[in-house]
C-alpha cells in the first residue's frame, strides 16, 4: 500500500496514463484489478461488467486462494450475472453510482436494502470481511462496471476495514479505469464484428 498523499497522487497519475495505453481487454482487466489492489493493500478483488440490466462477474484475483494452488496455476472462477438492483452489494452500487465501504460483510446493519451473499465464501473456503465496492463510471457518467476490493490487510496480513481516506483516490482511479475499459470494450466489439 502507498504511504503518503504525495505518493498516492503520483501513483494515480502514472496508473491513469498506463491504463489509457492498454488496448487488450483481458490485459486491461488484470491491470485494473491488480493496480487497485496494490494501491489499497488488499487480498482480493473482482470486476463486474455491466450488460444491459445485469452485472457479469468477469474477473477476479485472490492472493489467499492462489497461494493454495500449485505454482503457475491460476484461479478458475465461474462467470455469472447478477441483476442491477438493491439486493446485492454490487447491484446496489451499480444502481446508485455510489461507493460502498463495508467494514464487516457479515455484520451489515439490518436497515440496508442489500445483503452479503455468503455462498461464495462457503464454496471457496474463504472469509470476506471488508469490502470496498466502487462504480466504474466514465467521464460521461455511464457506469460500465463495478470494481470490488476485498479484505484490506494490515501490516501483519490480517483483514481490516478499508481506510475511509482512500475512497476519493479509489474513486478517481475507478473513473480512469472505466474510461480505459469503455475504449477496450468498444475495440473488442469492433474486432468481433
Amino acid at each position: 500500500m502507498i504511504a503518503n498523499e504525495h505518493e498516492r497522487l503520483q501513483r494515480l497519475i502514472h496508473l491513469s496514463t498506463e491504463l489509457a495505453e492498454i488496448k487488450d481487454f483481458d490485459v486491461l482487466m488484470e491491470r485494473i484489478l491488480g493496480s487497485a489492489r496494490e494501491f489499497v493493500g488488499c487480498d482480493a478483488g473482482s470486476i463486474y461488467i455491466k450488460k444491459l440490466d445485469t452485472l457479469e462477474f468477469s474477473y477476479t484475483q485472490n492472493d489467499t486462494l492462489e497461494r493454495k494452488l500449485p505454482p503457475g496455476v491460476k484461479l478458475i472462477y465461474t462467470t455469472f450475472a447478477i441483476p442491477i438492483d438493491n439486493n446485492s452489494i454490487a447491484g446496489y452500487v451499480a444502481m446508485t453510482g455510489k461507493t460502498l465501504n463495508i467494514p464487516d460483510a457479515y455484520n451489515l446493519p439490518g436497515h440496508l436494502p442489500f445483503s452479503f451473499d455468503q455462498s461464495v465464501d462457503e464454496r471457496s473456503n474463504y472469509m470476506t470481511r471488508s469490502i470496498m465496492t466502487v462504480p466504474l463510471k466514465t467521464s460521461a457518467g455511464d457506469i460500465v462496471g463495478i470494481l470490488q476490493l476485498i479484505n484490506a490487510l494490515d501490516s501483519y496480513g490480517n483483514a481490516v476495514p478499508f481506510r475511509d481516506e482512500l475512497e476519493p483516490y479509489v474513486d478517481y482511479f475507478a473513473n480512469s479505469a472505466a474510461n480505459a475499459l469503455e475504449r477496450a470494450l468498444l475495440t473488442r466489439t469492433i474486432l468481433l464484428r
